[in-house]
């Protein structure tokens, strides 16, 4: 392989094995959304949490209460009031929803407490209904339960517009760090999960190896549990290995010989792509699965171009078509393939062409829009192509490299990691509002993103 060739295939990838590569700890400024707001977003006040019998104390009910604004602050739809007496009032005797409206807020919630329930009336004032939600228990542990509070928050948010949250889905991500024993490589990584607001976090992958690009298997009949793909350096090279929440050790997946990186499956969980150099340079390739069955014939190379590298995939909701990066033309860009049977190699189609470095693309659940990193001003923004206006815009502007977003369930949320200087952070960012959410902290470069488990 040229110098070039293995200079994209282990740099633009962002496969960072040797560790030579830095990862940024969160920039001190903040990071901006440079695009127009999709919508405005709705004011909503949230009740303090009234406790009507003393079984959980004042501060246990601020940390809820904080979890609680966080979800209702980041949900792409509202923005929480600041405590009010008056609304306080209105709200813990409320005859009737329309004089509740005096609450300078088309929407609310009264919370309360009693016998360690934590229940909940969310009132939409515009339609002048109300409904209670079925009350969850409380441990008295905010770790414990911050999930259950979560999951409230997605059922309140499904009450009043009719559409489902992300409050309760998780987050899966390498977090890379020195070897303490510094034998062999200086670096290692594992897959870790985390909630949505970057809590809760915890490795699900214990190899004691390079562990990097997590992947999440949609749902399906077959299989109950919560299943995901990554790749692994345990056999000294990378391969893509198969592993379930609560199990530290992964099984291979495809037998071939090469590399194998960033690993993509559709939706309907009958195709696996992925990246092989097998034949000499980095390749499209793609792999059949049956539903029940597992994998079913050999890879299939889909797309590969004379001294050319290929990279990242991700796959349309539908499953007919894949977003890859290539360099076939010069510059690392962002092309379409069909992926269905033909007897002639598909043809790709290029879709960005405004900047000369693009890559790890994320096709949006919704089928819509597709987001991917771009040197822009010497720095990696987040940017998103429109499929419908085939037009390309800036999402993310400030400092640090930011890469790998990947799409929420809602087709508005996206998680990407920030790097620049020594380490790595990841942050969340909605298409309705101006500013990012850093949701990780502490020791790890935290990277490679992907959103969906709930």
């Amino acid at each position: 392989m040229r110098w070039n060739t293995i200079r994209l295939f282990f740099c633009l990838l962002a496969v960072t094995f040797f560790g030579n590569r830095l990862y940024a700890e969160s920039p001190p400024q903040e990071i901006r959304i440079q695009l127009a707001t999709d919508s405005p977003l709705a004011a909503i006040y949230l009740s303090k949490i009234h406790c009507q019998d003393g079984s959980i104390s004042s501060s246990y009910l601020q940390e809820i209460d904080s979890v609680l604004a966080y979800d209702f602050n980041y949900n792409g739809k509202t923005k929480v009031l600041a405590k009010s007496p008056n609304k306080e009032t209105l709200l813990s005797t409320p005859h009737n929803t329309t004089e509740l409206r005096s609450i300078g807020a088309p929407y609310a919630v009264a919370f309360t407490v009693k016998d360690k329930k934590l229940s909940a009336t969310a009132y939409d004032l515009l339609s002048s209904s109300a409904k209670q939600i079925s009350d969850i228990p409380l441990s008295g542990s905010i770790a414990q339960d911050r999930r259950k509070i979560h999951a409230l928050s997605d059922a309140i948010h499904k009450v009043l517009f009719h559409q489902e949250g992300v409050a309760n889905s998780r987050i899966l991500f390498s977090c890379q760090y020195k070897n303490p024993k510094a034998e062999g490589t200086a670096w290692l990584s594992e897959i870790w999960e985390c909630d949505w607001d970057g809590h809760n976090a915890r490795p699900i992958t214990k190899e004691n190896t390079y562990c990097i690009t997590p992947v999440l298997l949609p749902k399906d009949a077959h299989f109950q549990k919560d299943l995901f793909l990554y790749v692994s350096y345990r056999t000294g090279q990378p391969k893509i290995y198969i592993s379930s929440i609560g199990e530290a050790k992964g099984s291979k997946v495809v037998d071939i010989r090469g590399n194998q990186l960033l690993p993509a499956i559709s939706k309907q969980r009958d195709q696996l792509a992925f990246i092989c150099d097998a034949s000499g340079r980095a390749d499209l390739f793609i792999q059949p699965i049956q539903s029940g069955n597992g994998l079913t014939g050999t890879p299939k190379q889909i797309f590969s171009y004379p001294r050319s590298t290929q990279a990242s995939p991700t796959f349309s909701p539908d499953g007919s078509s894949l977003a890859f990066v290539s360099d076939k033309d010069g510059a690392t860009r962002i092309y379409t393939i069909s992926t269905k049977a033909s007897q002639k190699r598909p043809n790709a189609r290029l879709i960005t062409k405004r900047n000369k470095e693009n890559s790890c693309p994320s096709w949006s659940p919704d089928g819509t829009k597709l987001a991917y990193s771009a040197k822009t001003d010497g720095i990696r923004q987040i940017w998103i192509y429109d499929f419908a206006t085939e037009e390309e815009q800036q999402l993310t502007m400030g400092p640090g490299n930011k890469e790998n977003p990947c799409w929420a369930p809602d087709s508005t949320h996206i998680v990407f990691n920030s790097t620049d200087g020594t380490s790595s952070d990841l942050y969340i960012v909605n298409m309705n509002q101006p500013d990012a959410v850093k949701i990780t902290q502490g020791p790890g470069k935290k990277h490679y993103p992907t959103w969906g488990i709930r």
